[in-house]
């Protein structure tokens, strides 16, 4: 029997759907707990979604199933966690992928779809949607080997969906699973969309974390992280593929 490979996306907008709740399983088993904000604030912006103004921020939840179970809570295959910033861009947060899904596509065709529903979102509200940025944490150069191959599969997952990497600076973000722990230090990724290759200088680069910080993370400028985020020398965009390499190997 041939196996089908289309992979349907579907919005989320009821809690209590039973896909929701295992997107919120999934969630929980494929995002480092420093990383994740509590799930709660997700299913708080889907409730949102109804009362929500034109020009606020619109945050949406996809989840991806096979055709064959295009319904079923128990084939979810992967979900989506993204937002348009109305005067910024894209932002998607967060991407999981079920294990036995994982050498079907998945991981892109999520991407795909959720920059079509942030540029549905732009479009909204006449404006163009000019990236799409993604943050990663990359292990460090002592880490085990298997966190080593595991970035290096999501290096290829974001270089097919178009990503680039932001070399030279890195964004300082909060500790969500510990309060006192130390903050974590994540690597940018950028699709252009609407905006040329060429619109993307050291400064306009810069202009993307900042962004993030001040209209994601909710920091001021004098922040400590904010601060150590910008201290970052000459950014600039090269091919996702480059961010594979250990920090002591990589090219200057």
């Amino acid at each position: 029997m041939l196996r089908n490979d289309r992979i349907f996306c579907l919005e989320a907008f009821d809690v209590d759907d039973p896909l929701v709740r295992a997107a919120e399983r999934l969630y929980l088993t494929t995002q480092h707990p420093a990383e994740r904000i509590p799930w709660g604030w997700i299913a708080k912006s889907l409730k949102g979604r109804a009362a929500r103004r034109p020009n606020a921020a619109g945050s949406h939840l996809l989840t991806a199933t096979p055709e064959e179970h295009a319904e079923s809570a128990a084939h979810l295959a992967g979900f989506a966690y993204g937002s348009h910033v109305p005067g910024f861009g894209g932002y998607l947060s967060y991407l999981g992928v079920a294990q036995a899904y994982r050498q079907r596509r998945v991981g892109t065709r999520l991407m795909a779809q959720m920059c079509k529903v942030l540029a549905a979102d732009a479009g909204a509200i006449d404006e163009s949607l000019p990236f799409v940025v993604w943050e990663s944490r990359r292990p460090t150069p002592d880490a085990p080997d298997a966190d080593w191959k595991l970035w290096e599969a999501r290096v290829r997952l974001f270089d097919r969906a178009g990503g680039l990497w932001l070399d030279g600076l890195e964004l300082f973000t909060p500790n969500y699973g510990d309060e006192e722990g130390e903050p974590v230090v994540l690597q940018l990724f950028v699709k252009p969309v609407d905006r040329a290759l060429t619109g993307f200088p050291p400064d306009a680069l810069r202009e993307i974390a900042a962004g993030l910080l001040t209209r994601i993370y909710r920091m001021r400028p004098a922040d400590p992280l904010y601060l150590r985020t910008m201290a970052g020398d000459a950014p600039r965009l090269r091919p996702a593929l480059e961010a594979n390499r250990r920090p002591a190997a990589l090219m200057q």
